[in-house]
């Protein structure tokens, strides 16, 4: 079911208020100082929640093929297909399940990047896409996603609900278990009860994880940053 907003995505993520700008682009900065760090070799990208793109203004180099799939629930993919309708190593493709990626073959690319993405999957949707994005890649996974367990949670939670209003509904023992990083007490709804280290061990059967750092500061513990940066590699490449 599409969700209805007041504000657009860009508005609310990426104009307005300095910090949150600061905090929403970090991710996007990451990937770039990650990907750099990358053989210099062509870039063939896949992205899972590419919304309008905006991962391509961040890529070290121009990529030799690029494929963004989105949902469009807030016509992003819509205003992507709009910006870069003469670029021909583009493909902007509606996606709302795994399937779409088996007209690639294994290895087609050699980076897979999903930022704030995986937290929206619902759990049996998930298993889905982390084995097909496995197949597909030959290389690095670049993934960000909320932390949304600990203190950090506690701290974003109270700051949303008294700035932004807030939009999901914790119990007061939700409050606490998340607090004190007991995600199984918590109902799952998107960000609500998600934690990265549960995703870290759903990916095993299919990624290698090489790298758990905070974002946008690596030297902060990803246990107390506010979005946990995640490096892995699919099973059987080096």
């Amino acid at each position: 079911m599409n969700a209805v907003f007041v504000e657009g995505y860009n508005e609310r993520l990426f104009s307005g208020d300095a910090l949150r700008r600061f905090y929403h682009l970090s991710r996007f900065r990451w990937l770039k100082e990650r990907i750099s760090q990358q053989a210099q070799a062509p870039l063939r990208v896949v992205e899972l929640g590419c919304f309008d793109a905006r991962t391509l203004d961040y890529l070290p180099r121009r990529p030799q093929q690029y494929v963004g799939l989105d949902a469009n629930w807030e016509g992003g993919l819509d205003e992507a297909r709009q910006k870069l309708s003469g670029r021909p190593e583009v493909s902007l493709i509606e996606a709302t399940e795994a399937s779409v990626l088996k007209q690639y073959e294994d290895g087609q690319f050699d980076t897979a990047v999903a930022l704030e993405t995986l937290e929206h999957i619902p759990s049996d949707l998930l298993r889905d896409y982390l084995a097909e994005l496995a197949r597909v890649t030959r290389g690095c996974f670049y993934i960000s996603v909320p932390n949304e367990m600990g203190p950090v949670f506690l701290a974003k939670y109270l700051v949303k609900r008294m700035a932004y209003g807030g939009t999901e509904t914790y119990s007061g023992k939700e409050v606490i278990a998340a607090t004190l990083r007991q995600s199984h007490k918590v109902e799952r709804n998107e960000h609500k009860g998600f934690d990265y280290r549960t995703l870290i061990k759903d990916m095993d059967e299919y990624f290698r994880v090489t790298r758990v750092e905070g974002i946008p500061f690596a030297a902060v513990p990803s246990a107390i940053s506010l979005t946990v940066g995640i490096t892995a590699v699919s099973r059987g490449i080096g």
